[in-house]
């Protein structure tokens, strides 16, 4: 039981930081995912960026969960997380990208429509499985992974 794969995407504008941005989310999900960065215009013509992070290697995705910190990961754990598992068993959810450029990884509420990282977990469910129990589990590792790393408040080195 655990994370098959881990997609994180981030849509900025011309208005954002672009280094400071990318340097958020790579230490965000670590070394040795997948990279993509899209450069191009709005339809209004002002540059965009989107990036994009991906693995389907197990531990990767592991640890990119527990790299949002135990903060983070407790909030999670006493939310419903039933409210974040689609039909596909994907957990979704989604950080703030002002937060997670200062140093700080902070889960957003999806209706307040601001700036902010999307996550999407694929968990591993096989039948007869309870796919809120595994989710719970698979939240409760990463809390503890995270613990083991002293990933406590944030994602970014402040050093």
């Amino acid at each position: 039981m655990g994370v098959l794969s881990v997609v994180w995407r981030v849509h900025s504008s011309g208005l954002d930081d672009i280094k400071i941005v990318r340097h958020a989310l790579d230490n965000l999900t670590g070394e040795g995912m997948e990279s993509k960065e899209d450069v191009g215009r709005s339809w209004h013509g002002s540059p965009q960026v989107e990036f994009e992070r991906r693995t389907r290697k197990k531990s990767k995705s592991r640890e990119s969960l527990a790299r949002m910190g135990t903060k983070a990961l407790s909030g999670l754990m006493d939310e419903d997380v039933s409210l974040r598992i689609d039909g596909n068993n994907i957990f979704h959810l989604r950080l703030s990208l002002a937060d997670l450029c200062c140093g700080i990884v902070k889960i957003t509420d999806p209706r307040r429509r601001l700036p902010c990282i999307k996550g999407e977990f694929k968990i591993e469910v096989y039948p007869g499985q309870d796919v809120l129990e595994v989710a719970k589990n698979v939240l409760q590792r990463a809390y503890d992974q995270a613990l083991g790393n002293n990933w406590n408040h944030s994602a970014i080195d402040t050093e």
